[in-house]
């Protein structure tokens, strides 16, 4: 069997990988690979590696697919049980709810014997289902009372508040100022008695002068005493 030619585009690539060209002995050795990568016998290893190689990928390809399988199983078999979990969990909760009578029984404290089946997390669920009860329960007792009684608890403070200060108002005035003392008649107003004889006209000087005496001091003892004459007074008028 004659050789072959060189490969014209394996001797290409040759010379572009040198950068020059090729030396007979070089082209000598590159007609030797020719030759043996061409020879069946030659090739029998390497169509052996391929297959392996595929085969080591399509067993890999199976091994992955058979895990993901069995992954995406247990993840579906957990979130199904967990599933039956929280719905039993649920369950108890509502029944829970539905043997309360009042709003108390809500209460931690009263549910703990009842609580002790389900899990933590259900326990703290169900305490704060029970404080979002209380506090609706609580601003809905609120709110009726404003709108039925708010009005009349505002008109009774209004009411209230006028009669603090209407009672304030009277502690916090002025004293009243004193009434004047009614006026004494005068002896020319006072009425004559009947069958009495006219005063005479000097007397009112006359008991002015007597008082201012009793109102003066006494005098004293060593002291000389005052000769006072009073007039005599002028014969009445019949």
């Amino acid at each position: 069997m004659a050789d072959a030619p060189l490969n014209p585009a394996l001797r290409q690539v040759a010379e572009q990988y040198l950068g020059r060209s090729l030396l007979p002995q070089e082209a000598q050795t590159l007609m030797a690979f020719q030759q043996k990568t061409q020879n069946p016998s030659a090739q029998a290893p390497i169509q052996q590696a391929r297959q392996q190689t595929q085969h080591a990928i399509s067993n890999g390809h199976h091994h992955a697919n058979a895990n993901m399988r069995d992954l995406l199983s247990s993840i579906q078999a957990s979130s199904s049980q967990a599933l039956q979990v929280q719905e039993a969990e649920e369950q108890a909760i509502l029944k829970l709810l539905e043997g309360t009578q009042s709003l108390a029984e809500l209460r931690p404290s009263s549910l703990q014997p009842a609580m002790n089946a389900l899990q933590p997390g259900s326990q703290l669920a169900l305490s704060q289902i029970a404080e979002h009860l209380s506090n609706l329960a609580r601003q809905e007792v609120e709110q009726c009372f404003q709108q039925y009684f708010g009005p009349l608890s505002a008109q009774l403070q209004e009411v209230v508040m006028k009669l603090q200060i209407k009672d304030a108002v009277p502690n916090s005035a002025a004293p009243a100022v004193p009434p004047a003392p009614a006026p004494q008649p005068t002896a020319l107003e006072m009425p004559a008695a009947p069958n009495a004889q006219m005063a005479p006209t000097s007397t009112p000087a006359i008991s002015a002068t007597q008082n201012m005496a009793d109102a003066s001091p006494a005098p004293a003892a060593n002291a000389p005493t005052a000769d006072v004459h009073i007039p005599p007074a002028p014969p009445s008028m019949q």
